[in-house]
This record gives structure tokens, sequence and C-alpha cells, in this order.
């Protein structure tokens, strides 16, 4: 579990990361601080409609990297690793959810609501809940009862 000045950390990264991605037309998803002191390991994890490619992971490690050394937020020697969400990546907001329309997905319900899985394929999401269909019938699943999401794999 990261300890609460790496969260601090972490978001102080976000708001100086966030503006300059956006600018480049990239969305920061999730920002991770990991070691210590002088040997840290910052993780920008960024999406881009249509994907990303080297091109554009490379400018963003440089322009962020510029932007966090001119604001000296990390004391000492850090790592800056700018990556793609991976496949098998949890989804958790309606966002995520809505970038995987049409795909099946592995819903995990809280245990709070009963806890179980839905499997369907993705037919809608909203702010209020995720729509899958199921056995060619619709459920709602309203997203206070999502502990996430994952997109079925065809492998």
């Amino acid at each position: 579990m990261p300890r609460s000045s790496d969260e601090e950390l972490g978001a102080r990264i976000h708001g100086i990361a966030a503006p300059v991605t956006d600018g480049l037309g990239v969305e920061l998803e999730e920002v991770e601080v990991r070691g210590q002191k002088g040997s840290r390991k910052v993780r920008l994890v960024v999406h881009a409609e249509g994907g990303l490619d080297i091109d554009v992971i490379a400018r963003v490690s440089r322009r962020v990297g510029e932007a966090l050394d001119e604001q000296d937020v990390i004391d000492g020697a850090y790592t800056l690793e700018v990556t793609s969400p991976g496949a098998d990546r949890a989804l958790r907001s309606a966002r995520d959810f809505a970038r995987n329309l049409g795909r099946e997905v592995r819903v995990t319900h809280l245990a709070e609501s009963g806890g179980g899985e839905t499997v369907g394929t993705l037919m809608a999401v909203d702010e209020d809940e995720v729509r899958l269909e199921v056995e060619a019938s619709e459920v709602a699943i309203p997203l206070g009862n999502v502990d996430h999401g994952k997109v079925v794999l065809p492998w």
C-alpha cells in the first residue's frame, strides 16, 4: 500500500502532468509513485483515442519530465515511465467502461452489494450504471455496486 507521502506526491505530479498531456491530445489516467527519495519511479498511464505510438509516448515523457524538473517537485533522482493502459486493466469509471462498448466484459460486484460477477456484452454506460447484454437480456448494474470490470480477452 502506498504511503500517504507517495499519494500526495502523485497528486502534485498529476496536477503538473495533466495540462501537459491534455495539450498533447493524450489523457492522463493514472499516476503511480514508488520507491524512496533519490530513487523514485514515477509511472504515468496515458490514453489516446486511436491508440498510442512510440513517438507520442516519447513526447509525453520529454515534456512531462521537463515540467517536473522545472517545478522541482521530486527530491533527488527519479525515473519517469509513460505507458498505455494494458488490455487487462481494471475498468472502474464510467469513462473506462465507455471505451469498451460492444466488448465482452466481466463485472465484479462489491461485496456490500452481494458480490459475484456478471459477464456480458457492454451495451451502454452512463454516470449511474452499466448495461450488459447477458443471454439476450439487458442487465443494468449501478456503478456504485461495481468493484471493477475487465474486458474478457479472446485468448
